[in-house]
């Protein structure tokens, strides 16, 4: 992304609706199926952005982005334990994790090859290693935002299980996720087709009124709970756990 993004990102990411809802899910879903004789293993997040799912996982965790802006943001909240690559080429040792992390990564311009970041993932995982990958979903859906972001492509569900069976996975669950927010999201998608205004070069990362942001945060952080019984038949995202 450009260092305006990640600049964006780092600003309201602590209190964003979406970036506080995703993270409890995930973090939720770690905790779920995560192999209890490796509860203290390393965790790996692999784009980890601006770096705050990787405090959430305090000494656990250990961030891998290749945007030197986006690293820099992590040292700026006191993260050290941080490396730079690309997702498909993890400088880590074999069955090094206890879990890794590929929230919004295989979607980006720069992945070029989502099945050897998956192939990466594998190799670092110890076995019974868990990973929990989200990506944004149906191309239609596809607008200015990914553009401002460097999303080349948007999944569904059957493409993100083919691909983690095919590098090795064993899926425990390939579904959607943000699913309430889901007919509000396709309204306004389907209006910006139909009635495009300027072309916008920013992403929709702004912190909303305080209302309607705790009101956000409520409704999809609501899923989390709701993840652990049920798998959407549709959403804005992809969410899969998978184990090695």
């Amino acid at each position: 992304m450009e260092t305006e993004e990640y600049q964006r990102m780092f600003e309201v990411e602590d209190r964003h609706w979406w970036f506080r809802a995703r993270q409890r899910i995930v973090l939720g879903l770690l905790r779920r199926y995560a192999d209890p004789s490796q509860a203290s293993g390393l965790c790996v997040d692999v784009g980890c952005g601006t770096g705050a799912l990787l405090a959430a996982l305090g000494e656990r965790g250990m961030g891998v982005d290749f945007a030197p802006a986006g690293l820099g943001f992590c040292r700026r909240r006191g993260l050290r334990r941080l490396t730079r690559a690309t997702a498909t080429a993890l400088p880590l040792p074999a069955s090094c994790a206890a879990a890794v992390f590929l929230l919004d990564v295989l979607y980006h311009r720069e992945v070029t090859d989502g099945e050897t970041a998956l192939r990466e993932a594998h190799r670092v995982l110890k076995p019974g290693g868990l990973l929990i990958l989200t990506d944004p979903a149906f191309p239609f859906l596809y607008g200015y935002h990914d553009r401002a972001v460097h999303g080349a492509r948007r999944y569904s569900s059957a493409e993100v299980s083919g691909q983690l069976q095919r590098a090795g996975f064993k899926v425990l669950r390939c579904g959607y996720y943000n699913f309430f927010l889901f007919p509000v999201a396709l309204a306004v998608r389907l209006i910006r087709k139909i009635f495009p205004a300027a072309e916008n070069s920013a992403s929709d990362v702004v912190l909303p009124p305080a209302p309607l942001n705790a009101l956000l945060t409520a409704v999809f952080g609501a899923e989390a709970a709701l993840l652990s019984r049920f798998t959407f038949p549709f959403g804005l995202s992809v969410l899969a756990v998978a184990r090695k």
